[in-house]
């Protein structure tokens, strides 16, 4: 697995840790949040018992039973405010206070069943909070996903353009400052996992992840810049061969254009760098040819091969 792709993973883990420590209210009940009883609840034993004594009353009042549906705007609003931060977050506060509300809602509700009839409106408090928990998730991992692809795909239609109308002096400052950015980042993520302060994790694919819980961050183990770099090339070599196959199959470009993309491509296909290597010249033409092959059908490699020579490649080995 590449590091790219285990930092994306790894990504992804990041994306996890960081919603566990936000909060979440329910779309499903998004009428009921009228905040009609004011001021947040002090966060103190005599405030939760009496907040829990007014909703027993309010539930004994209004006939709700251990048998009634939640399905009503008593149980609805009473939900709501168990889960909302800033009104009785009963999975977010101490037992003692937990104790205190559910001393309260006995006293207000003046029967014995009090405990059977706050139990169902607990569990689908929890219920709520684990569903919005799984759609915050979802939600934020489609955002990373189609961001990063978004992103990625713009950086490769620059890169096809740079290569095939620009130079190298272009390709590189354009390589000089995406990694100035990101060079940055990879070294303060590096800082802040070497500093010991952090607890590890580990995802399947073998990615660390760095979760410190006092500051409330997750740290990725990102790819280096010198392997996001060569990422880059490796994706704009795949969309160039599939680019190149697809139109040359449906008559799109010539033969002769497509030679002389090729000889324009050499220093790319080099990666931008020092000595010709036609080692390395010839894995990224073999990204091409496979894209090539895949998008172009029936002989694609024959094709190929023939346009390759002719633009005067020879991979044989080092020049």
């Amino acid at each position: 697995m590449s590091s790219i792709r285990r930092g994306y993973k790894a990504a992804l883990c990041m994306v996890f840790a960081s919603c566990l420590v936000a909060g979440f209210t329910t779309a499903s009940y998004a009428g009921f949040f009228s905040n009609d009883r004011g001021s947040k609840v002090q966060r103190d034993v005599d405030s939760y018992e009496k907040e829990g004594k007014k909703w027993g009353e309010d539930l004994f009042e209004d006939h709700i039973n251990p048998d009634s549906s939640l399905n009503n705007r008593t149980s609805k609003d009473f939900i709501e405010h168990l889960i909302q931060k800033d009104e009785i977050d009963y999975f977010g506060v101490h037992q003692e206070l937990k104790d205190a509300f559910k001393k309260g809602f006995r006293q207000g509700y003046q029967d014995r069943t009090a405990d059977l009839v706050l139990g169902p409106h607990l569990q689908e408090a929890a219920g709520i909070i684990g569903e919005n928990t799984a759609n915050a998730f979802v939600r934020v991992i489609n955002d990373f996903e189609t961001g990063w692809k978004k992103t990625l795909d713009t950086a490769v239609d620059v890169f096809i353009t740079l290569i095939a109308e620009g130079s190298q002096a272009d390709r590189e400052e354009f390589i000089k400052n995406f990694i100035t950015i990101y060079k940055e980042k990879y070294v303060e993520n590096q800082r802040i996992i070497k500093s010991g302060a952090s607890i590890p994790f580990t995802s399947e694919g073998g990615t660390q992840l760095y979760f410190d819980p006092k500051n409330v961050k997750s740290t990725l183990d990102i790819p280096s810049d010198n392997a996001l770099k060569t990422e880059i090339y490796k994706q704009t070599f795949r969309v160039m061969g599939d680019e190149m196959g697809n139109r040359y199959s449906h008559n799109l470009i010539t033969r002769a254009d497509l030679v002389d993309w090729l000889r324009r491509s050499k220093s790319a296909l080099n990666m931008d760098q020092g000595e010709m290597e036609n080692k390395v010249i010839a894995k990224n033409m073999g990204i091409i040819s496979d894209a090539f092959v895949k998008s172009y059908g029936t002989d694609g490699k024959n094709v190929f091969d023939g346009i390759v020579k002719e633009a005067g490649y020879e991979l044989g080995g080092k020049k």
